[in-house]
């Protein structure tokens, strides 16, 4: 046992000390904490050829070799680290001339207890001499498609991926069987189970191409919005609340979810998507004759206005949110990784700081709104820069009104504090005390009958200004609640983003905004514009042209990008398994000939997501069975090469909607606004932030999600992190997710609503396992199901009437118990 401690010890100290190679995030980490510290801070002394007290801080190795005095890092271990000691001030200060911020040392100290994890730069190549020649940077190409061997498929999709499998030495696994496809396709398409009807007409469909029409379907479904919209939200970071210390809600930001998945319904072309998102509020200026187009373009924009926001007051540590902004479109669009490059140029791929601050001028010239914090209250600092849905002429009387309205409540308010009868007895009384304090003092205080008198006076005063302010606070309330909103109560409007007056940045020397270096053009990152500037008019944030750049059809990214996620959802991971780092740290894709194939088809189909879909989901390699025989399975065994299907644990949120669709108790419908107070009670503080949790039978994609306020549910079973764009999600099982399904009211409450559905159906108890198989599982029950099910039943009603529990609900306990087992069965979270 002791040895096995020892190994065990001896292995997490080796693996600290050889440091596996960093996740993206330690990597993000490194870059924009750790890096720009040692380079601004330690470099000087410690960098090139200067090794005073014979250290160098110039990669992992030399920290850990350290100086004369020992190792400067031993990773995993801060309390041993000199580097920590001397950023701390203990024996030895450094840096020697100022110490560094408090956030700088938390920083490096969390970094040397991460294990001091330091990219590795791979060894040189053509690639990293010349990254822009790296394969996601050329143009997407139109390969040929490779011959139909032995006539397994036609569609070129299939003989990409057979191609690749013959060169393995792989045959394809067989066809799944149409139940297991009709289940895969519903919840890839939907999120939701087929129904026993849509299960029934299926199988009963002998027409060749039966699947097709189940295809069509299940795209024309509203519901498809609902499920896909999901899979954009946790790229683009989306959440109800704004992120500050005091994480306010906005009840407007739900226009942008539903603008989201709209457009999946409606099948909006993706450029057009990316656009709107990006300058919506500029192209809604085109569509004014049309409410419907204008409304949408502008709440399209909440994509920007989400970033996230930090501290207390308005507008605080911006350069934060727009880095969050800048980051968010690199990841979302491109594929590419920004955000290093703020304090230095990108360490891999060819972005410069000078890049970074050209996107960052656009994005500075644009006005965000604020949706609030502890401010809101303490300071009267009311929510600002919403947008109207209206379109400027429309919103100007309401506007003009309410305007109007504020200052009439202004102007009362002075008139009453200066001529109503109370504040000129306030005024008066205030008149007397002076002359009654002078005289006070003039006596040198020792006078009673003058102190007796001041008293009366200010008791008089202090009642005369109670008068004075009960009326004035009605009036007060009034005000406040006018302009608490940032709008007109009658004029809808959206947390969305419009023209902001033109920014001039200059880089921000390491990072910080207080350390100003040359002045940079707005632009795209020139590696990928090809020198070519933006044609930004004057007066422009260039945010239009930033958007029609990214989506010119021969732009190397954007559709290679979009094709990878939309493959990656069907698949459970990318051509490209960075989804969202195509550049020189990313994986290369799997299948580069395929990946280009699909990205030119979807370009030349005139960006059309639902004709993805199709062309994906008909193909023999999405309906390849999940089951494949021994030799594969060695040969493959992780599925690089796509001969099989690959079995999957549903989504958080496809678990839910599942439980709730099967119990029967689900709203299809769209909800509306969250229930959130009303505004006039908004009073919320960092140290008593906005916290909420509000139950909800709708679908899971309306949830209310906060930033700071993890939802207990969607943490649990790996939901987006609503701080960060989201590529990929993990898929853990852990011991809590599971007593979660045996203990929380929720999932008792849902089997109990599917006991009282199984038991209304049918008196068969035979008929009632059938029904529950089909409709948590999509197919009928098993003789040994029905059989195991029979011992199940005997035995739990003898323990219940052993518990002496009623004869009346013996039935509905026990089919309660069984449907419970079956809302938390592997198959019921599992998809083949």
């Amino acid at each position: 046992m002791r040895i096995t401690r020892f190994l065990a010890v001896w292995l997490s100290l080796a693996g600290a000390v050889e440091a596996a190679t960093p996740s993206e995030d330690s990597e993000t980490f490194f870059e924009t904490k750790i890096r720009p510290v040692l380079v601004a801070r330690c470099f000087k002394c410690h960098g090139g050829d200067k090794v005073s007290g014979g250290l160098q801080v110039d990669g992992r190795d030399s920290l850990i070799k350290g100086g004369r005095h020992g190792a400067a890092v031993v990773p995993g271990e801060p309390d041993r680290s000199l580097l920590v000691a001397a950023v701390q001030r203990g024996q030895r200060k450094m840096p020697p001339d100022e110490p560094l911020p408090a956030a700088a040392v938390a920083d490096l100290v969390e970094w040397v207890r991460q294990g001091a994890p330091w990219p590795e730069q791979a060894p040189l190549t053509a690639d990293l001499q010349e990254p822009a020649r790296h394969w996601a940077f050329q143009p997407v190409g139109d390969p040929a498609v490779p011959d139909a061997a032995g006539g397994w498929s036609d569609q070129p999709l299939d003989r990409f991926i057979l191609h690749k499998l013959r060169e393995q030495g792989i045959e394809p696994a067989p066809p799944a069987d149409r139940l297991t496809l009709l289940r895969r396709v519903t919840f890839d398409l939907v999120g939701l189970p087929p129904t026993p009807q849509e299960v029934d007409e299926f199988l009963a469909d002998d027409r060749p191409n039966a699947f097709t029409y189940v295809v069509e379907r299940l795209l024309a479904s509203q519901h498809y919005g609902e499920r896909w919209g999901r899979h954009w939200m946790d790229l683009v970071r989306y959440a109800d609340t704004a992120g500050d210390n005091a994480d306010y809600p906005i009840p407007e930001i739900r226009l942008y979810r539903d603008y989201i998945i709209d457009a999946f319904n409606a099948d909006k072309p993706y450029d057009q998507f990316v656009q709107e998102q990006l300058a919506g509020d500029l192209l809604a200026q085109r569509a004014q004759d049309d409410a419907k187009v204008y409304a949408e373009r502008i709440a399209a924009t909440g994509y920007l206005a989400l970033s996230r926001r930090y501290a207390t007051a308005p507008y605080e540590l911006w350069h934060l949110t727009l880095e969050d902004a800048i980051d968010t479109t690199g990841r979302a669009f491109m594929g590419l990784t920004l955000r290093c490059a703020r304090c230095h140029d990108h360490k891999f791929d060819p972005v410069t700081t000078e890049d970074y601050y050209g996107l960052y001028g656009i994005f500075a010239s644009t006005q965000f709104p604020w949706a609030g914090a502890e401010e809101f209250h303490s300071k009267g600092f009311f929510r600002r820069h919403f947008v109207p849905l209206l379109p400027p002429e429309r919103a100007a009387a309401p506007t003009t009104a309410w305007q109007q309205e504020q200052t009439a409540r202004e102007a009362e308010i002075e008139r009453l504090s200066k001529e109503d009868p109370a504040a000129l007895r306030v005024a008066a009384l205030d008149a007397q005390i002076k002359s009654k304090n002078e005289s006070i003092a003039a006596t040198g205080g020792e006078n009673a009958t003058l102190g007796e008198e001041l008293k009366r006076l200010q008791a008089e005063r202090a009642k005369a200004d109670g008068e004075l302010q009960a009326r004035l606070n009605p009036l007060r309330r009034q005000l406040r609640d006018l302009r608490r909103p940032g709008l007109p109560a009658d004029l809808p409007g959206a947390y969305a983003v419009s023209e902001g007056p033109v920014v001039e940045t200059r880089v921000h020397l390491s990072g910080e905004p207080g350390n100003l270096g040359d002045l940079v053009p707005r632009r795209a990152p020139i590696f990928l514009a090809g020198n070519q500037p933006l044609d930004i008019p004057t007066g422009a944030s260039g945010r239009l042209q930033l958007a029609q750049w990214l989506t010119r059809p021969e732009h190397p990214l954007t559709a290679r990008v979009m094709v990878n996620r939309v493959w990656q959802q069907h698949f459970g991971k990318g051509l490209v398994v960075t989804p969202s780092n195509f550049g020189l740290r990313g994986e290369a894709p799997t299948h580069p000939e395929l990946l280009d194939w699909l990205a030119a088809r979807f370009v030349e189909g005139g960006w059309s997501v639902k004709k993805l879909h199709r062309l994906i989901l008909l193909s023999r390699t999405w309906q390849l069975s999940a089951v494949a025989d021994a030799a594969v399975l060695a040969k493959d065994p992780g599925n690089r090469w796509y001969g099989r299907h690959d079995r999957r644990r549903l989504e958080a949120e496809a678990i839910r909607d599942a439980m709730l669709a099967v119990a029967g108790t689900l709203d299809l419908a769209r909800p509306g606004v969250q229930p959130f107070p009303p505004i006039r009670d908004w009073s919320w503080t960092q140290h008593n932030p906005f916290k909420m949790v509000y139950p909800s039978n709708h679908r899971s994609v309306y949830l209310m999600t906060q930033r700071i306020q993890r939802h207990p549910y969607l943490a649990l079973f790996d939901g987006p992190d609503p701080n960060a764009s989201t590529d990929v999600r993990t898929a853990a099982t852990v011991a809590l997710q599971a007593l979660y399904l045996m203990n929380d009211p929720f999932v008792a409450e849902q089997a109990e609503h599917l006991a009282s559905r199984l038991i209304g159906a049918t008196a068969n108890p035979r008929e009632r396992i059938d029904l529950a198989c089909r409709l948590a599982y999509g197919r009928p029950c098993r003789t040994d199901e029905v059989q195991r099910a029979a011992v199940f039943f005997d035995r739990y009603r003898a323990e219940l009437e052993r518990a002496g529990l009623p004869a009346e609900r013996l039935e509905t306990e026990s089919w309660t118990s069984y449907a419970r087992t079956v809302l938390t069965a592997n198959e019921f979270v599992y998809i083949d």
